[in-house]
C-alpha cells in the first residue's frame, strides 16, 4: 500500500502542525499504571476508510526501540510540543501542552482512538486530526492536493474534527457543516435539557467559533 505524504501547512503566526502525527515529547500512562517518559508519535487515521488499528508509538530518545500501545492499553498521553510563534518581528519559542485520551468512536462501542481533551467535564470536547481522501489524492483544510489540514488557533486546535462527549455515547461531530441543519438548530437540538444554552444558542449569543465556552457553560450550568 502506497504511503501518502502529508506536507505540513503553516499558518501565520505558528511554525508547528500536527506535531501528535510526528516524534514529539510525551508523557504516557498505561492502563497498568505504568509511566514512561519520552518521545510518542500517534498514528494519523483516514477520515472515510480505516487503514488499520489506530496505535501509539513509543520511545525513550532517538536511539532507542521504539515500542507500540493500542489504545485500550493506554489511559492518557500528554503531549509537550515546541513551536515558534511570531512577535513583532522576533520569533518566540513557546510550548503547548496537549492531552489525548483513547475514546469509543463508534455507536457499538467496539473501535478506540485517540483524541485531544480540549475540554473536560460531563459533557467533553475532545479533537481529532484524520486523513481525509477525495479523488486521487488526500486534501486538507486549505483544498491543496496532498496538503495536511493546517494548524488553526482557537476553538478547534489543530483538528479537522471536533466532537461533543458524552460518557457511554458515541462523539458527535459538530465543527462540520451539516447539509439538512445549520450549527444553530443542531446544537439547539443537543442541548434541548438545557433551556437556558438552548436559548443563548438561538439568540446567537454562543455560535460555532464559541464551542469551548458551550461545553464549559454546559458544565457549570447545565448539570
Amino acid at each position: 500500500m502506497n504511503k501518502f505524504l502529508l506536507t505540513l501547512a503553516l499558518l501565520t503566526s505558528t511554525s508547528f502542525a500536527f506535531a501528535q502525527y510526528g516524534w514529539t515529547k510525551a508523557e504516557v500512562t498505561l492502563k497498568n499504571g505504568t509511566v514512561l517518559e519520552g518521545e510518542a508519535s500517534l498514528a494519523m487515521m483516514s477520515n472515510g476508510i480505516n487503514l488499520g488499528k489506530e496505535k501509539l508509538k513509543f520511545r525513550k530518545n532517538k536511539k532507542d526501540k521504539k515500542s507500540k500501545y493500542l489504545p485500550k492499553e493506554v489511559e492518557q498521553i500528554v503531549f509537550t510540543v515546541s513551536y515558534k510563534e511570531k512577535v513583532g518581528r522576533k520569533k518566540v519559542e513557546k510550548t503547548r501542552i496537549e492531552n489525548y485520551i483513547p475514546v469509543y468512536l463508534n455507536k457499538k462501542q467496539s473501535k478506540l482512538g485517540f483524541v485531544e481533551l480540549m475540554v473536560d467535564g460531563n459533557l467533553r470536547l475532545v479533537g481529532r486530526t484524520v486523513a481525509v481522501q477525495s479523488g486521487g489524492g488526500w486534501n486538507g483544510a486549505t483544498g491543496a492536493p496532498g496538503a495536511a489540514p493546517v494548524y488553526m488557533p482557537g476553538y478547534m486546535g489543530s483538528h479537522n474534527q471536533v466532537m461533543f462527549l458524552k460518557e457511554g455515547e458515541k462523539p458527535q461531530i459538530f465543527n462540520q457543516v451539516s447539509l439538512t441543519k445549520s450549527f444553530r438548530k443542531r446544537a439547539m437540538d443537543y442541548f434541548k435539557d438545557c433551556p437556558t444554552l438552548k436559548n443563548k444558542i438561538d439568540k446567537k449569543e454562543f455560535i460555532k467559533e464559541d464551542l469551548q465556552d458551550i461545553v464549559k457553560f454546559y458544565n457549570s450550568s447545565c448539570n
